[in-house]
């Protein structure tokens, strides 16, 4: 197939082409080492080197990713992005468009697909009900159009599949394709090691995360935990990384360890020295339908966890209750926490690769293109 996908390129606090990281990345290059011809157009909320960005496996397999910049004016940007990509689309003459990342793509990649008789695909990596762009009204109406007439759709969760047939009313084939793990990068590693390496403490146990520590997402738990119950958590130390909104206070506290935001390549070693890893969330209309990223991530290194009893995490470990807190009650967080610390109970789940994802993608593509 020729795939042409549309996104934005910072997302999940990332960068996709300088982090290389998560869905968006890992997906395409997956479908591009199975034999189809991808090319990604994306667009900078910063300035990045615009143009061309190909790098070739040994077989020669590659995304061709070309990058643009919205400048200082946001929506000369956008339009500068729409130009390019219907540049684009007449040369390449793709088969699918795959819109990812927020409304505005998916809104462009349905209205593409009819302008140049091919077929889209509309990808929810989380509900974009969430996101500051579904606020504008005339972009709202439009992206709950394409997404319930798009040709096809991806989501991220069981949850979010079931709230897109509800309420956008779409009675299409939709096709659940979940974060995934990259296996050469989150594997089990020595726990000392990796304390070792980030200046935590040796002997203590260590709770801990790498993701958004904002309190929207519930992060904030974990501080007030350690702050408020430390007479129940002792010899018990926090040791996180990742974004934060702006305004978030990361307690100072000589159990509390922040390491700031780490580079990919570190994020496993994090995971790897902690006793307990916490996969927090709040009920919202993000944390509802959301597939935590890191659930996988801390599986594939074989760490022990406990989750916030909200979204997709309620469905995983219905049949372990007591590794699930009460979001936003700190006795129910500090007797899980405890209890596993004491236990180390680790999970036995099937935990798929990207190139697992990208079979299931790659079939329903084929799908789309024969059934409409």
């Amino acid at each position: 197939m020729r795939i042409l996908v549309l996104t934005k390129r910072q997302y999940t606090s990332k960068d996709l082409i300088d982090d290389r990281y998560g869905r968006l990345w890992e997906i395409p290059s997956s479908l591009a080492k199975k034999g189809n011809e991808i090319i990604g157009i994306c667009l900078s909320y910063r300035k990045k080197r615009s143009g061309l960005h190909v790098e070739e496996d040994e077989n020669s397999m590659a995304v061709r990713w070309y990058s643009a910049n919205t400048g200082i004016f946001y929506i000369f940007g956008l339009i500068r992005f729409f130009l390019i990509a219907r540049k684009m689309i007449k040369q390449y003459k793709p088969d699918i468009i795959w819109s990812c990342s927020d409304t505005f793509y998916g809104v462009l990649g349905y209205y593409f697909s009819r302008k140049y008789q091919c077929r889209s695909v509309i990808d929810l990596y989380d509900n974009f009900e969430s996101f500051a762009s579904y606020r504008i009204p005339i972009l709202r109406t439009l992206f709950r159009k394409a997404v319930r007439e798009s040709d096809g759709l991806s989501c991220v969760s069981t949850n979010l599949e079931e709230h897109i047939r509800i309420n956008y009313k779409r009675e299409k084939p939709i096709a659940v394709i979940t974060n995934a793990v990259n296996t050469e990068t989150f594997y089990p590693m020595d726990k000392l090691e990796c304390r070792k390496k980030l200046g935590l403490p040796l002997d203590a146990k260590i709770i801990g995360t790498a993701g958004d520590l904002s309190k929207q997402r519930g992060g904030h738990i974990m501080f007030r935990a350690m702050l408020e119950k430390k007479d129940q958590l002792l010899n018990v130390h926090l040791a996180v990384a990742g974004s934060r909104a702006a305004g978030t206070i990361i307690p100072e506290s000589d159990r509390i360890h922040d390491l700031g935001i780490l580079p990919p390549g570190q994020v496993p070693v994090l995971i790897n020295a902690l006793d307990v890893a916490v996969v927090y969330n709040r009920t919202s209309l993000f944390g509802d339908y959301c597939f935590p990223q890191k659930l996988y991530e801390i599986l594939a290194c074989q760490r022990p966890i406990v989750a916030a009893d909200v979204g997709v995490m309620s469905t995983i470990l219905k049949d372990k209750p007591y590794l699930l807190y009460t979001e936003d009650d700190m006795d129910s967080f500090v007797y899980v926490i405890k209890k596993q610390l004491a236990n180390q109970e680790k999970l036995d789940i099937t935990i798929p690769t990207w190139s697992n994802q990208a079979d299931l993608l790659q079939k329903y593509m084929f799908s789309v293109i024969s059934n409409t």
